[in-house]
């Protein structure tokens, strides 16, 4: 038998014949490998040649690429670059040979510039050839690293959008200035807000040397700006917002610079501080083809100052975002709509936004609302916004009402109220007296429908004299029922069906204190009742005792007026149910 020191006895001698045999075997192995991988590619190159997409022709290829490059353009709200740095353009030549010749062969892919890091501007320059420019850079930092690789293709640039810190204006404005922009059609600009104590000068006719052409969109941020200049004239778009304080105009300033833009169409002013009147001012500026205007952190007298000047067409669709509002409200309406007898919008819905610190209203032309914003929606069927921080004197709620009073050519078929404050009858009653064509109404917020429900019990025995005379829907949605109300609910439908005015369609959404039983009863006396299912006590402590806390059971010694005020630690000013 072998021993075991034998047998190491016999590896020395064994060792080189072994090692080289491994070595000799491991080559072959690989070759095989790297051939089995080159049949591999080859199948697959085959198989995507033989695949629907790839007999796609190259001009439909080329737009699904533009497409795509796209997309992500409009997706990279962030400003930092893709993983890796690299281009979408570029990640599409890796998928074939096919797409990769055609990717090649399209200058316009090439030139989008989304955050491209500087390793790759260089080949992104070369393919695009000499096509026009697509550049944003959103983020400072990404910005810092490339700008003077930017900056000198400023000739071919389309479409420029910079983010910068402020000690680095300056220098951007400088290079900004060194070449015309022959082929800038839009320019956007902001700055980063940070502490500093650098003086920032203003952009001035020396940007761009005074030449871009074809300049007709401009968007700037956190910049100051010289309202003399004439390189920013026949604009189609301005959008200035927080200008510094050195950049703020006189009226007749604004006025001027808005003279010399007779195409403008869209038009964005953030006009925090009160501009100062002149001693005489011009006529009025005329913006005959303007489509919207947008004034936001805007005083009230900014405001109307400003509307006052201007002449423009009657469905301007017009967005505020206003400091607290005083007692010139009508003076406000009458400076927008300075023919309220003439053409223009029907508006048939209106919606309203509540809390403690801000009030928001809009008018639309349809009867639904699709946009979730309150302050200059995108949609073309909300021609008014407007929305303003609350005081001790303004937080009242029928404020809405009356705003609505002073649009004109309303017929006011839809009521959209999403509310964090109690909404005591009075609210509902004003209401009810200024829409007398309402016929739906949708409710929200974590309010509850007491007022409402006072309201609509009202009335004497004809049928003129029930509240919202036309009112056939009825949504509520994270509303909290107070004990007995879905009967309460379920007597109005039954004394508003004996006058001919009946409620035919109720919407229930994530409704509190509401169980099947209740939504039954509600089920007898309206034909089509839209309940989510939604089953939720009001219960204090685990829920098994602490005793109902809806706003009818509460304590009688603590009113709702009591538990809102300690709920919004305010002052004795709150507006909030009874």
């Amino acid at each position: 038998m072998m021993t075991l020191s034998s047998s190491l006895d016999i590896i020395p001698r064994m060792r080189p014949t072994v090692i080289e045999h491994c070595r000799a075997t491991c080559s072959h192995v690989d070759k095989d490998i790297a051939g089995f991988n080159e049949d591999m590619g080859g199948l697959r190159s085959r198989r995507i040649t033989f695949s629907c997409i790839s007999w796609l022709p190259p001009e439909i290829l080329t737009t699904v690429f533009t497409y795509i490059v796209e997309e992500d353009t409009l997706k990279s709200h962030t400003g930092t670059p893709r993983p890796c740095a690299a281009p979408i353009s570029m990640i599409i030549t890796h998928v074939c040979r096919h797409w990769r010749q055609v990717a090649l062969e399209c200058p316009t892919l090439w030139a989008s510039l989304n955050c491209v890091s500087a390793n790759w501007l260089d080949i992104m320059f070369e393919r695009s050839k000499k096509a026009a420019l697509v550049v944003i850079y959103r983020s400072p930092g990404s910005l810092r690293k490339c700008f003077q690789q930017i900056f000198s293709q400023l000739p071919r640039i389309k479409f420029l959008q910079l983010c910068s810190y402020p000690w680095e204006v300056n220098r951007i404005l400088d290079r900004l200035s060194s070449q015309p922009a022959l082929s800038l059609q839009t320019f956007k600009f902001s700055v980063a807000r940070k502490s500093h104590t650098r003086v920032i000068r203003p952009i001035s006719d020396t940007i761009f040397q005074g030449q871009a052409p074809l300049l007709r969109n401009v968007e700037l941020t956190e910049c100051t700006f010289s309202w003399t200049s004439c390189i920013f004239s026949g604009l189609r778009t301005l959008d200035l917002r927080r200008i510094g304080s050195a950049s703020y105009p006189t009226l007749s300033q604004l006025l001027s610079a808005l003279r010399r833009m007779p195409e403008l169409e869209q038009l964005t002013l953030g006009l925090s501080s009160r501009i100062s009147d002149d001693a005489e001012l011009p006529d009025q500026v005329p913006l005959t083809r303007l489509k919207s205007i947008a004034l936001d952190a805007c005083t009230l007298r900014n405001a109307v100052s400003l509307f006052s000047c201007l002449a423009f067409p009657v469905n301007v669709k017009i967005s505020l975002n206003l400091a607290p509002i005083g007692s010139c409200l009508s003076d406000l309406f009458s400076a927008m709509y300075k023919d309220p007898g003439g053409p223009g919008h029907i508006l048939r819905s209106m919606r309203a936004s509540l809390s403690y610190h801000t009030f928001g209203v809009q008018f639309g032309t349809s009867t639904a609302f699709k946009s979730e914003y309150f302050w200059d929606p995108r949609d073309d069927d909300i021609p008014l916004s407007i929305q303003f921080k609350c005081s001790s004197s303004t937080r009242k709620p029928p404020i809405i009402f009356d705003m609505c009073q002073m649009v004109p050519r309303r017929q006011i078929q839809s009521l959209f109220v999403t509310s964090s404050l109690g909404l005591r009858d009075d609210f509902w009653r004003v209401g009810s007296a200024d829409l007398p064509e309402l016929e739906s109404i949708r409710l929200s917020g974590t309010c509850n429908i007491r007022g409402l429900i006072a309201v609509l019990q009202s009335g004497g025995t004809q049928s003129s004299d029930i509240a919202y005379p036309s009112l056939h829907g009825l949504e509520l949605e994270n509303i909290d029922f107070g004990c007995g109300e879905a009967e309460e609910l379920q007597d109005i439908v039954i004394m508003r069906a004996s006058h001919g005015v009946g409620i035919h369609e109720l919407r229930l959404v994530k409704c509190r204190n509401l169980v099947d039983d209740r939504v039954q009863l509600l089920k007898e006396v309206v034909t089509n009742v839209d309940w989510d299912g939604h089953e939720e006590g009001l219960v204090g402590g685990d829920g098994s005792g602490g005793g109902c806390l809806c706003h009818i059971c509460r304590d009688e010694s603590s009113s709702g007026e009591d538990y809102m005020r300690a709920l919004l630690h305010s002052d004795s000013d709150t507006y909030s149910e009874d």
